[in-house]
């Protein structure tokens, strides 16, 4: 386990909430050797429309995806149950925070066959001891802002691994330098059973490293230089300063 990770697993977010739009975006990342791994946002539908949802993706996918939900908190404890239950039948593998409270977390594990993680409910190591000691989840999501820095996350992935409970790699949706100081901190975790999700500079259109960040084979490549490992372009820094010099033609001339 003292081995630093190269390579974190990256997944990605499906988001539309179109069935046929996120089918066909999943299927082109899959082309791309870019994401194998699809998070889908539901809880704004009724259980029963959401659940269809995925169950039609899982099954446009197949073995070839794996397919994940994150609920923001947005259901009841009967329609987690409902819910959970319903997921694990269509394939889906884990299942985010579908409740607010760790108490409703805690109620609803082991009951079904699918993963159930932790998110909105970690705010750091405390929080992380509390949900591992009345045994509230199977994964922890670990976010370095929400963790409350770098040290703190791996506290929080230290309390997971004494508590038997997985880790996954979350995303504050960070541009490259936050997303590779994730990378760095998840690269030291022993155990980081269900990948991360560190596709936040892939949503950029402008880059302001020197050498881009690496997104290939289903995989971000953790840099290996001194520091974070990435360089920043002050050329490019410059230009999207707010106060820089700008060569414009001023409409009174």
């Amino acid at each position: 386990g003292g081995r630093r990770r190269d390579r974190l697993p990256v997944a990605w977010t499906l988001a539309s909430g179109d069935t046929a739009r996120d089918i066909a975006e999943a299927e082109h990342m899959l082309d791309l050797r870019r994401h194998r791994i699809f998070k889908l946002k539901i809880g704004a539908k009724t259980v029963r429309e959401d659940i269809a949802h995925v169950a039609a993706i899982k099954h446009a996918l197949g073995e070839r995806a794996a397919v994940r939900v994150d609920v923001n908190m947005a259901w009841s404890e009967t329609e987690a149950a409902y819910g959970m239950a319903a997921l694990a039948d269509a394939g889906c593998e884990l299942v985010e925070q579908p409740v607010a409270s760790t108490v409703a977390l805690t109620r609803l594990m082991r009951r079904f066959p699918i993963a159930l993680m932790a998110d909105e409910a970690l705010t750091g190591p405390e929080s992380a001891f509390e949900l591992a000691k009345v045994g509230g989840a199977d994964v922890f999501a670990v976010k370095i802002e929400q963790s409350g820095g770098l040290f703190n996350a791996q506290r929080v992935a230290a309390i997971a691994d004494a508590a038997g409970i997985e880790l996954y790699g979350g995303t504050m949706l960070e541009g490259p330098v936050g997303t590779i100081a994730s990378a760095q901190v998840f690269s030291t975790f022993a155990n980081l059973q269900r990948g991360t999700e560190l596709f936040g500079p892939l949503l950029l259109t402008e880059d302001i490293l020197a050498t881009p960040l690496d997104y290939s084979d289903f995989e971000l490549t953790v840099p290996g230089g001194p520091g974070l490992g990435i360089e920043l372009d002050e050329d490019r820094i410059a230009f999207f300063a707010r106060n820089a010099p700008r060569k414009t033609i001023s409409l009174a001339e």
